[in-house]
């Protein structure tokens, strides 16, 4: 078994409130004044330790920087990554197969926000993988799990997406409403999702 300092102590995973804790001692014993000192009773403690003092606060302000640094450049990165799938998703709601168009339309058959979906079957599992639908929580019945759509399917996606033609008559938006998906006759589907 090898040991390594970074074993003992990993920076990473002390707040960045005990930084932000030693750069403010740190920086008030080393820019404060004599009397300030004197007056807090610190001018012995000064005269022992007071070596240390600028380095304790060079590598805290260093620290805090850093964190900062990587909490803008991962703010930057998540928003960017966010446009891309927003952009994919825009381009890909226009390549909707007849199965992925039954399964996104269950969302308007049943008028609901959120509903049990199966994540063991391939269309609803290839759009989790697309970003078209989400899962909203990691517990399940069985293999069904609460689904609902991506912010950015709902954002684009419109009824000619699912082949709901606004120029159809009735009748044929009627019988485009029951071709659903086969797991719809699952008792467990129509059970959690009543």
């Amino acid at each position: 078994m090898n040991f390594s300092f970074s074993d003992l102590l990993d920076f990473s995973k002390i707040p960045i409130k005990i930084f932000l804790l030693f750069t403010m001692v740190s920086g008030l014993l080393l820019f404060g004044n004599d009397d300030f000192l004197l007056q807090l009773k610190l001018t012995d403690f000064e005269k022992d330790y007071g070596k240390f003092f600028g380095i304790i606060f060079i590598v805290c302000l260093s620290f805090i920087s850093l964190s900062i640094t990587y909490f803008f450049i991962n703010k930057i990165k998540f928003q960017l990554e966010k446009r891309e799938l927003h952009k994919v998703i825009k381009k890909e709601v226009t390549y909707l197969d007849q199965q992925e168009q039954s399964v996104l339309r269950e969302f308007a058959v049943l008028e609901r926000k959120t509903i049990s979906m199966p994540v063991d079957n391939p269309i609803v599992s290839g759009l989790l993988h697309k970003g078209m639908i989400k899962s909203v929580s990691n517990i399940s019945n069985g293999t069904f799990y609460a689904i609902t759509l991506s912010e950015s399917a709902d954002k684009f996606l419109k009824g000619e997406h699912l082949g709901l033609q606004p120029k159809k008559s009735e009748n044929d938006l009627a019988r485009q409403f029951l071709n659903r998906p086969e797991w719809v006759k699952d008792i467990l589907y129509v059970n959690l999702n009543k």
